[in-house]
């Protein structure tokens, strides 16, 4: 049987509720405050972290402000920036030549079916047959794959609008100091033209000696392209030239039968057909 509570029981009883249900809500406000506290802290650790760091970036700038503007550190930067052009080449390589061992591997399956065919018919009829022969696909030139990858890595363009006197490739001549396989291409222009700068780059070679006279060599990469004959040079070793830039003027200095441009494109020490790259 329910107890009947008095007056006083009554009053006690609800402040016992009173006080339980309060405490369980301080409880839970604390909780609450503790969790929002940790986050400010975490918070504030996180800013006070990011403003350290921005201060050690601004006072290593002001320390050594002499050396980031050196030509030194901008050519590590821009050969950081334009390294992502030798993956992309290296990538695409590699897809050539998993085509090229597919394609040399069903060219062989191909050879074998045949001469089978041919064994299993001549067993059959003595007299013998005539078989169709099947032309083996040739694998891509190594010139071939420099030129596609250049043309999807990198930008060219001419470096005058001159005549074209010699293509790259075997040629004939009658002057004994000329070579029989060209290795550039010759454009003759009017000497003090001014020559443009095919690729942006690092001028890596400024020379006046060997055949070539006086020479330079801009390298982004693995790439070089060189220039010769010149009159007059515009640049020098180390410094940071872009596409376009004039770096020298259209000289016949070496071993040069008139004014002209000798113009190379180098991948390694592989060249490289100008004339597939760049419209002349």
């Amino acid at each position: 049987m329910e107890k009947i509570l008095n007056d006083e029981e009554k009053i006690r009883k609800a402040e016992e509720i009173y006080y339980r249900r309060n405490n369980r809500n301080i409880d839970i406000l604390e909780k609450e405050k503790s969790k929002t506290n940790k986050g400010y802290i975490k918070n504030k650790i996180f800013l006070q972290l990011l403003i350290m760091f921005d201060i050690a970036v601004i006072v290593f700038a002001v320390q050594n402000k002499d050396f980031i503007f050196t030509q030194e550190f901008l050519g590590k930067i821009n050969e950081y920036n334009i390294n992502i052009s030798s993956q992309v080449i290296t990538f695409l390589g590699n897809i050539v030549d998993s085509e090229n061992v597919e394609s040399e591997t069903t060219s062989e399956n191909e050879n074998i079916n045949t001469q089978n065919q041919v064994e299993n018919n001549l067993d059959a009829n003595v007299g013998g047959v005539v078989v169709e022969s099947k032309e083996v696909s040739s694998s891509i030139s190594e010139m071939e794959l420099d030129v596609e990858n250049l043309k999807v890595a990198y930008s060219f363009q001419k470096p005058f609008t001159g005549t074209v006197t010699s293509n790259f490739g075997t040629r004939e001549s009658s002057n004994q100091n000329i070579e029989g396989y060209h290795t550039g291409i010759d454009l003759a222009g009017e000497e003090g033209t001014y020559i443009k700068a095919a690729m942006q780059g690092i001028v890596t070679e400024v020379s006046s000696n060997g055949d070539y006279g006086n020479h330079l060599k801009i390298r982004c990469n693995n790439v070089t392209t060189l220039y010769a004959h010149c009159l007059n040079i515009l640049v020098k070793e180390g410094q940071i030239v872009s596409q376009g830039q004039d770096i020298a003027t259209v000289g016949s200095t070496g071993n040069s039968t008139g004014p002209h441009l000798h113009f190379e494109i180098r991948i390694d020490d592989r060249y490289v057909d100008p004339s597939k790259v760049i419209q002349f």
